[in-house]
Parts: C-alpha cells; structure tokens; sequence
C-alpha cells in the first residue's frame, strides 16, 4: 500500500466513522477509498461533492445502528452521492432527533427510527422536542426484527410455562432488563408481564450490548426481546432462549418455539416486532425529496441489502411509506393504553 493510499485510508476511516466499517470487506474498503479521493480532490466521480448523512439517536451495534450501516453503502450507490451515519446519543433518542431537525431540511440529513423514536418517546416523554406524524415525513421500514424471551443461563427454566410458574411461586423476585426507563424495551417488558400475570422488577441500562452483557453475567434474569447478540450467549450456554416474540419461529435459533407453540393461552395470539426504518424531516424540497425517494425504491430492491438484513437476524420489510405511518399512528396508541392502566412507573 502506497503512503498516499494509507493516508486516503486514514481520512475514510473518520468519514465514516468506524475503522472496521471500512475494513469489513474490500469492496468498502475500495469505495471509502474513492469517495475520499474524490473529496480531497474537491470532487467525486458523481456531479456534484454533496454529502448525506443518517442520524442514527442510538449507540453503535444496536438494531437501529446495525441496518443503518447496511442501509447507507447502498443508498450511497442508488443517490450517487456519500452517505455517512452519525451516532447521536443520549436522552432516549432525543438529542439525535432534536440535532437533525435543526438541521437545514435540504435533504441531505435522513433519521433512522425505530419505536422507541416514533412511538415511545412522544407517549412518556412530556416533551420529546419533536412529533413523529407531523415532523417526520416516513420513507419506510426497511427491516423487521426478530428476537426471543431470554433468561439468564442458571435460572431453573426451560420454558415460558416454568418461566410463569417461577415467576408465582417466588414474588417479587425476578428481574428484568431494559435500555433504560421508558424505553420501547421497557413497555414491551411490562406489556408482556401483563399480558402473563406475572411481575419482575426493573433494572434500566444503556443499551442492548449492556442489558445482554447483564443477562450473561447474571445480573438480571430476564430479556424479553433479545435479538441477533443473543444468538451466540444461547449457542455457549451463556443464556436461554425460551421463546421466539412471534408467531413463527426465528430463523437464527430455529429449535426455539414460538409464542404459538408454548402452550399458554395468553400468547397463542400474541407477538411483538421491533422494526427500523428511515424518514426525512418534513419541509424538505419536493424535488430532493422525489430524488431520495426514487433512490430509495432502488435500494429496497437490492438482493445484497436483503441477503444482509437477513443474515443478522432481520426480516425484510417492504419499505412503504404509507405503511409505515399506520404503523407509527397504531403503535402510539398501544403505548398510551399501556401507560393508562397505570403498570408502567416512568419516575
């Protein structure tokens, strides 16, 4: 490698972002290379050197953060133009959201969502800076996740049955994990509790990695939506995983039952998907925005998207705008009748 080639190296490395983004496959490596050629020579090889980012209101590695580095590559080929992510933590989300709202709304600055974002915070948050229906203009969900009711690896349970059966027979013991008060985790975990007549004490953490981190070590005994991470902790014997959160099983850990298949009544028709999806602040030009669009119907039709999203555990989703807005709309909903019958304590 040539010194001006590990200096191009260097400068795409801090483009974008991550060290190993760019060296997790040579056909990255060759097009964060170009890209920055293409800006230190104050051009790229497309019209003009404009830049477009995803605003990514989560930590590194988590559901959200996972599909916008698959996302962004392939955006950035579909507009001709880079396409960066920016991690913006803290405050559940709202600073990332906040930041790329007062952004100007030329269309370079998407946000990727998820529900915490578009229909958590706007219900336990007295003032989340922002409201999804109207500040977002949604261009769709790009993946669905899945994931499974895990419980830490010496907890004396094989399934949901003994998990509810534990749960009655030793009160107020059992704990679980979440990324933190008011979090999408944290409704699902007592909506689930609910939903089994059953109680476990809240423990809030930062993110996923910690939450799995703290169910590996022992520190809580249950998650009840574990996602791709959790694959491997099952796989060593670091957790168990006694249920899928769906109807069908998942496809990462295929000897898992679904909720339909455990046996319980309360869960025959119960489920529950996260799901991640991009939008652009509302206010963008039509023209831009008509651009983006159209490159986006590319990218939702890319098979090496698709084969990506899938091979870490997501399901493809259809992208569709409309939808995705039904979905925001019905999920507040959920959460606000969640908050009325008064379990979930946000204080």
């Amino acid at each position: 490698m040539t010194s001006r080639d590990k200096l191009l190296e260097l400068l795409a490395t801090k483009l974008f972002r991550s060290h190993r983004q760019v060296q997790s496959s040579p056909r990255r490596r060759r097009a964060a290379l170009l890209l920055t050629a293409g800006l230190l020579a104050g051009t790229t090889c497309v019209a003009s050197p404009q830049v477009f980012t995803i605003v990514v209101p989560a930590p590194p590695g988590g559901p959200i953060d996972r599909v916008a580095r698959l996302v962004a590559p392939e955006l950035a080929s579909a507009l001709g133009h880079p396409v960066v992510v920016d991690n913006r933590l803290g405050a559940a989300g709202k600073i990332g959201v906040q930041a790329a709202l007062r952004a100007p709304r030329d269309g370079h600055t998407l946000i990727a969502v998820s529900p915490s974002i578009a229909s958590v915070n706007p219900v336990v948050d007295k003032a989340p800076g922002y409201a999804p229906l109207s500040d977002f203009d949604p261009l769709g969900i790009v993946a669905a996740n899945a994931g499974v009711v895990a419980v830490r690896a010496d907890l004396p349970v094989a399934g949901m049955a003994d998990l509810v059966r534990y749960a009655k027979a030793h009160p107020g013991e059992l704990t679980y994990g979440s990324f933190g008060i008011g979090t999408s985790l944290h409704l699902q975990s007592e909506e689930l509790l609910h939903t089994l007549d059953i109680d476990a004490r809240h423990i809030p953490y930062k993110g996923e990695a910690q939450v799995m981190g703290a169910l590996a070590g022992g520190e809580v005994d249950l998650m009840v939506y574990a996602t791709t991470p959790v694959v491997a902790l099952v796989q060593n014997g670091r957790v168990k995983a006694l249920a899928a959160t769906s109807s069908q099983r998942w496809a990462m850990l295929p000897q898992v039952p679904s909720y339909a298949e455990t046996g319980l009544p309360a869960l025959r028709n119960y489920q529950y998907h996260s799901w991640v999806g991009l939008v652009l602040p509302t206010g963008t030009p039509q023209a831009r925005k008509q651009e983006i669009v159209q490159a986006w119907q590319r990218v939702l039709r890319s098979p090496r998207l698709r084969q990506s999203l899938v091979a870490q555990g997501f399901e493809p989703a259809s992208g569709d705008p409309a939808e995705m807005r039904r979905t925001v709309a019905t999920e507040i909903e959920r959460h606000r009748a969640l908050l009325a019958n008064g379990r979930i304590k946000l204080d």
